[in-house]
């Protein structure tokens, strides 16, 4: 299959199971509350991020795992492939054993992190059957790397497309039959063993000579445990920007507000996660590029199409966001569980730093640039946990997520700065980066600014409609406005010229 089918194999994929996803993510979420309530939704989501810090034991394997295979999938070469896997897998049976260990000493801390509510016995089991099924990965799922960096991650995608339908049907019946949220939970467990399971199973029959009982190379061991050093501070960064929100607000805050919070932050991770299956088989198809080739022309050039596709992409995700996500949880929730508009929009504009700049976090990963990320993240999960902390102290919810958004500005320089010197050693195309990236920021307020005047025009009886109708002016005034922005751009003549192509093609096809 070539490259560029591959690339719209597994991103075709990816949106189909994030569509599938959303739309039963958001009837059970519904029923959830209805049936369970939003205190528990609070604690759900404070126990994810909770086992999130308890996952610090895996360090970044996945990352250099990935980077390591590059080579010798370029040239072929199954014994090192099987070596490399084989010591991940020595790696992640001790990272498993661990991360077992941790959930139960964690037990203790549980009662003092949940405010608000009162703790009962049962949410010790809730946390460790939640522990169980992220533990299920550490022993079975570690050969979804190879599938990933093989540039197979279609199959993942497809097995987690089937499974997400199967239980989340499974999981509505449960919160209507049963209003239990201890059976829902085991069907979460149940889920995660029976997918990575299957996908262990299902790498076996891809490839054919992995061997599992084979001696570990100790290395191999070595060698990845070297590449670790530099991630590790990555991975720990990674956590202290993604996860610590949800406990702060749970802490200072309130478990409830964390409930609320919760339901912004699940239509936001699951914007995020589209852009992810749209964007993320690229990662693999960049790094065995940077492999192939070192000409920082080139590779300048690559990394200037890749970042202006993360900003239409940011584009056509974010502004309806911004416009229409508390009318989308009125519609889903009730009007009682709206919050203030500054939530929305320190949100997106982390979520929108996210996306422009991991063009950059793609390019360094793909060069191995693990020892400059280190310093990169440790600044980051400094500033990110004393500002967080600092500003909720005095404006509450806001100055948490304030504090994550000024985070993400420190990494968006920091890594700049390395990857024009050590990618592409320019400092003049630097100079011209952030031109650009000012220029990406002006449009993007430029369509959000126009869709806010516009859209409250578009007022029917039926939310549902102006919903719909919003949405659809959204996107066709970003198109407008970001074409006609970027007429002279050569990236975006590249992207029309390619979007032109296609659909003659499929024009051709069905003539």
């Amino acid at each position: 299959m070539s490259d560029k089918k591959t690339i719209a194999k597994t991103g075709v994929i990816g949106v189909i199971n994030q569509v599938l996803f959303a739309i039963l993510g958001f009837v059970s979420r519904k029923l959830f509350i209805i049936y369970i309530g939003t205190d528990i939704l609070g604690l759900s989501g404070t126990y994810t991020n909770v086992l999130s810090t308890l996952a610090l034991a895996d360090l970044g394997f996945d990352i250099a795992v990935t980077y390591a295979l590059y080579k010798p999938l370029n040239e072929g070469n199954e014994q090192k492939i099987n070596a490399i896997m084989r010591a991940l897998k020595s790696i992640y049976n001790v990272i498993g054993i661990a991360f077992i260990a941790l959930s139960f000493l964690a037990l203790p801390a549980l009662k003092f992190i949940i405010t608000d509510m009162e703790f009962k016995d049962i949410y010790y089991v809730y946390f460790l059957m939640q522990a169980l099924a992220s533990a299920s990965t550490y022993f079975f799922a570690y050969r979804r790397t190879l599938l990933v960096a093989d540039k197979k991650e279609y199959v993942t995608k497809t097995v987690d497309t089937v499974a997400t339908f199967i239980f989340s049907i499974a999981k509505i019946l449960v919160l209507v039959l049963f209003k239990s949220y201890l059976i829902y939970t085991a069907m979460s467990v149940i889920q995660a063993f029976a997918t990575n399971i299957y996908i262990y199973v299902k790498c076996n029959k891809v490839y054919p000579y992995l061997d599992s009982k084979v001696k570990v190379d100790r290395k191999e061991v070595n060698d990845l445990l070297n590449k670790i050093k530099d991630i590790a501070l990555g991975k720990i960064s990674g956590y202290v920007y993604g996860c610590t929100d949800m406990i702060l607000i749970s802490k200072i805050i309130s478990t409830v507000v964390a409930g609320y919070y919760y339901n912004y932050l699940n239509v936001i991770t699951i914007i995020r996660q589209l852009s992810v299956n749209l964007l993320g088989p690229l990662a693999p198809f960049i790094g065995r590029s940077l492999d192939k080739d070192n000409d920082p022309v080139r590779q300048e050039k690559s990394f200037r199409m890749y970042t202006y596709v993360r900003f239409l992409v940011a584009v056509c995700l974010l502004v309806p966001s911004i416009i229409l996500i508390d009318l989308f949880i009125e519609m889903w929730l009730g009007r009682e569980f709206v919050m203030d508009s500054l939530i929305v929009v320190l949100v997106c504009a982390d979520l929108y730093i996210s996306l422009v700049h991991s063009s950059l976090c793609d390019f360094m990963n793909g060069a191995g640039l693990f020892k400059y990320e280190k310093w990169i993240s440790l600044t980051g999960a400094i500033v990110n946990l004393t500002t967080s902390i600092v500003l909720a102290l005095n404006v509450g919810l806001p100055g948490i997520l304030a504090g994550t958004v000024i985070a993400q500005v420190v990494y968006w320089i920091l890594r700049s700065i390395i990857v024009y010197d050590k990618c592409f050693k320019s400092q003049g195309l630097f100079a011209r980066y952030w031109l650009r990236m000012g220029i990406y920021l002006a449009v993007f307020l430029l369509c959000t600014a126009a869709c806010y005047y516009v859209c409250p025009f578009i007022n029917t009886k039926w939310m549902v409609v102006n919903f719909i109708l919003r949405g659809i002016v959204c996107e066709v005034m970003c198109a407008v406005i970001v074409g006609v922005a970027f007429i002279p751009s050569p990236e975006h003549r590249t992207a029309v010229n390619w979007a032109v192509q296609k659909a003659r093609s499929v024009i051709h096809k069905n003539a």
